[in-house]
């Protein structure tokens, strides 16, 4: 009887603590397949991918194509470097490319996921972008037509207004929304990258490996932990282009600022060549993707004194979870 007196104090120390330390971010309400979701919650943070492309347009489609294969890529790839779970990514492309279904993935299954301050969220376009004249952000608009609905005025979603604000607010302790998309005053526009010399990246499978005599419990953070704090607030809003500018790609790389993008990343965390910084990575796809634009003529959009395209991505990145 003794015994047992001890074995329920400790069991009720032990339920009082999991409730004090999980208190701020567990979803009761949470459910998944394997039944309530309380303690995978807790134990096990999650990426949510919501990507969203153009795939069947004419002119950019493969292209967006390419963008959405590397991005999953990627982010699989970080999920299993962190040691984290990555949930079925929410793909919009094809038939089900539109306005609706982007609400939908936002307000209905991103809500019902019930991310958490441990958890990161993604949201990623690769498709048209464009601004209205009086549009004073910096950032574009994406063109979501359908096949039934090509006016501008009735599929457009603005970036950070309509997808970044109302994400932010749903929960998670990282919120990235990423856009390789044009930003002119009319949607369509694209350069041509026909002849551009850049070729497709090689991947590279990375396993983390702990070495001879190291301490598990080292204080030095992996460079992944190190952009990836949980509990620590970050948000991230970043474009392709700027004011004016179009956003540059080829069918078998992808967009210039997606694919230079996720190779700063990747040299970040997996060879530390790239110092841990968000700040760094987005600047090195920013300098890489406005290289490779100026290979292209533009006669519609912004260009230098030689007549070749301009593109400088937009960035904002915000640690204080405001």
């Amino acid at each position: 009887m003794k015994h047992f007196k001890y074995a329920a104090a400790i069991m009720i120390w032990l339920l009082s603590a999991v409730s004090v330390t999980a208190g701020d971010y567990i979803h009761p309400a949470y459910e998944t397949k394997q039944g309530s979701g309380l303690y995978k919650n807790l134990f096990q943070s999650r990426i949510f991918l919501i990507a969203v492309i153009d795939s069947d347009d004419k002119d950019i489609g493969k292209r967006c194509e390419t963008d959405l294969n590397e991005v999953t890529y990627a982010f699989e790839e970080l999920a299993d470097w962190l040691g984290m779970e990555m949930e079925e990514p929410k793909i919009i492309k094809g038939d089900q490319f539109s306005k609706a279904a982007v609400e939908d993935a936002i307000n209905n299954w991103l809500q019902t996921q019930a991310p958490a301050r441990t958890d990161i969220v993604v949201f990623y376009y690769s498709g048209h972008g464009f601004r209205f004249p009086a549009d004073a952000g910096d950032y574009p608009r994406m063109w979501l037509k359908t096949g039934e609905d090509q006016n501008v005025e009735t599929t457009n979603l603005r970036m950070k207004e309509d997808i970044y604000d109302r994400i932010i607010k749903i929960g998670a302790g990282v919120n990235i929304v990423l856009s390789d998309c044009c930003n002119t005053t009319a949607a369509g526009d694209n350069a041509d990258f026909d002849n551009v010399l850049v070729t497709a990246r090689e991947r590279v499978v990375h396993k983390k490996q702990q070495a001879a005599g190291e301490n598990s419990e080292d204080d030095d953070m992996d460079n992944g932990d190190k952009l990836f704090i949980r509990h620590h607030p970050l948000s991230i809003l970043a474009t392709a282009a700027g004011k004016g500018e179009l956003a540059g790609g080829k069918d078998d790389f992808g967009g210039f600022f997606t694919g230079y993008f996720l190779e700063a990343l990747s040299k970040c965390i997996y060879n530390g060549s790239i110092k841990p910084e968000w700040e760094n990575i987005l600047s090195y796809a920013d300098e890489k993707a406005g290289y490779w634009a100026r290979s292209a003529a533009c006669t519609t959009a912004k260009h230098n004194e030689k007549g070749r395209c301009i593109q400088t991505a937009k960035f904002n990145i915000d640690t204080d979870g405001k």
